[in-house]
């Protein structure tokens, strides 16, 4: 008797914790404040397509929350979504995968819902993925799996390839897939079993489609950024996760952490180091592989804040006192150009003292507050890079039916309707 009281106890936690899913909106719905971007000055026009995401906590104490999108028009909790959108990712990872998949309902049909497997230009919608064990481990029967839907035709390659020396790697993902000279590249990043320093492999496999074979793979150069008497602790692909167009060059940024000696970790003054960060640049077409050097007139700070990519463009920012310089480094010239300097007022530079997320688009940079622990507004602006003019300033307004604190909305990306 007493298993079958267990069982029951059992059963009675499984409907609690289903209704409480299902009921929690009901209670939830009506506090859930309503965000919206405010224009204070500049050119309105510049927020109209604008969505921001960002993860909005309803309780704090328990972590209790939920991602959310901020539109001009509405706000978009991610927990009010149908449940199959729920699997595929954030809100705006939804909308572009929602396209996909309405336009496309055969070639989509049973594929990953992740952006990072997908390319798509005029001609073609590619799509790539790696057979994984129960556990998502890579397996000695490891696969590429690999379709081409021809948009003009209709018609679809399918085909597998084996994935090379599977059996030296113990995880493996994609992070991102192109198209270039009728071969496809997959962007993958893994653990190797055989790695002598623990860090995960960056690796470029290129794929020719017409004989359905991988042609090469090429291996991330780490040793192109110095590292001497330091540790790789992180290496991060900058391109945009959330566009599956071309990308012609490819940007890595690579993390050393400087190791303590002996004396700094144990003296009561302890120096903590700052981390050093490096740049690699990957031509997709040529496949070559080059350190971005902007040293000259960028500091290892200006290197650790948000890197901004809009076509083979990269902008960088950095501050003091009074003022915010904007650089921009053409991938294909390979040369760093000093932008207009902005003047700031000390409520405009308040904004960049916190943590800022960060978006470029047609040259326009902006710049918004993350979170705010106060009862103040989080601020959002704009500097048109190329005449060095702040364009927009506004707000992100809340409203809601009872009071609530700021400190429970926490944004992460500015997006833009592709």
């Amino acid at each position: 008797m007493k298993r079958y009281g267990k069982l029951g106890i059992i059963a009675g936690l499984a409907v609690l914790s289903i209704g409480i899913y299902y009921i929690q909106p009901i209670f939830t719905g009506e506090t859930r404040p309503q965000f919206s971007v405010s224009a204070k000055s500049g050119d309105k026009t510049l927020i109209e397509d604008m969505t921001i995401e960002g993860y909005y906590y309803e309780n704090n104490l328990y972590g209790i929350g939920t991602e959310v999108e901020i539109a001009n028009e509405a706000t978009t909790y991610y927990s009010t979504q149908p449940y199959l959108n729920q699997l595929q990712g954030s809100v705006n990872g939804n909308e572009k995968m929602t396209q996909l998949q309405k336009k496309y309902r055969s070639f989509m049909r049973g594929k990953e819902p992740q952006l990072a497997n997908y390319f798509e230009d005029d001609s073609i919608l590619a799509y790539a993925d790696i057979t994984l064990d129960s556990m998502s481990a890579v397996t000695e029967d490891s696969k590429f799996l690999i379709e081409v839907l021809d948009k003009k035709t209709n018609d679809v390659i399918s085909f597998s390839v084996d994935f090379p020396k599977a059996t030296d790697y113990f995880s493996m993902y994609i992070e991102d897939v192109q198209v270039a000279n009728n071969k496809l590249i997959v962007v993958t990043n893994g653990y190797s079993i055989n790695s002598e320093n623990g860090q995960d492999e960056q690796h470029l496999y290129s794929i020719d489609l017409p004989n359905e074979k991988i042609e090469k793979d090429e291996k991330i150069k780490m040793d192109l950024v110095d590292s001497k008497d330091k540790e790789i602790q992180y290496v991060e692909l900058l391109n945009a996760g959330n566009d599956i167009h071309s990308s012609k060059i490819l940007v890595y940024r690579v993390t050393l952490d400087v190791p303590q000696t002996e004396t700094e970790v144990y003296d009561e003054n302890e120096i903590i180091t700052q981390p050093v960060f490096g740049l690699i640049g990957v031509n997709i077409e040529t496949g070559e592989q080059f350190l971005i050097d902007v040293s000259d007139k960028l500091d290892n700070k200006a290197l650790g804040n948000t890197i901004l990519i809009e076509n083979s463009t990269l902008y960088f920012y950095k501050k003091n006192d009074t003022t915010l310089s904007l650089y921009s480094y053409s991938l294909e010239q390979r040369e760093l150009l000093e932008l207009e300097s902005v003047e700031l007022t000390k409520e405009q530079l308040a904004i960049l003292k916190a943590d800022v997320i960060l978006q470029v688009k047609d040259g326009i940079v902006f710049f918004a507050e993350s979170s705010n622990v106060t009862d103040k507004a989080m601020q959002i602006m704009a500097i048109d890079s190329n005449s060095g003019e702040l364009v927009f300033e506004g707000t992100i307004d809340e409203k809601v039916n009872q009071p609530s604190k700021r400190d429970e909305l926490y944004l992460s990306e500015i997006l833009f309707q592709q």
